[in-house]
């Protein structure tokens, strides 16, 4: 059986970012709410690969296939909820 590609920090093809936005919110049980019981916007930390920036919105994936390039557990956010995007980089660890 061939040995598959044993994958590090520099196969990446999208980067890697935390992305800090604001989200909707709505009630769990969404019937005869009372004022009090109504939510706030929610803060949301989504970290992935960044795959798609525009001027519009950016794309998240909380994963990325490189052998089929694929992703998984993807979102589309729109720019005017992001509050921050961080990118994040690699520390060696020490052996």
């Amino acid at each position: 059986m061939p040995q598959k590609k044993q994958y590090s920090t520099k196969d990446l093809k999208y980067p890697l970012a935390l992305v800090v936005w604001s989200d909707s919110c709505e009630p769990a049980d969404n019937a005869e709410v009372e004022v009090h019981e109504i939510p706030e916007p929610q803060i949301i930390m989504q970290a992935g690969h960044l795959v798609k920036q525009t001027s519009d919105y950016i794309t998240v994936a909380g994963a990325w296939k490189p052998e089929c390039e694929t992703f998984d557990y993807v979102i589309t956010i729109p720019r005017h909820a992001v509050l921050r995007i961080e990118r994040l980089n690699f520390v060696q660890a020490e052996s």
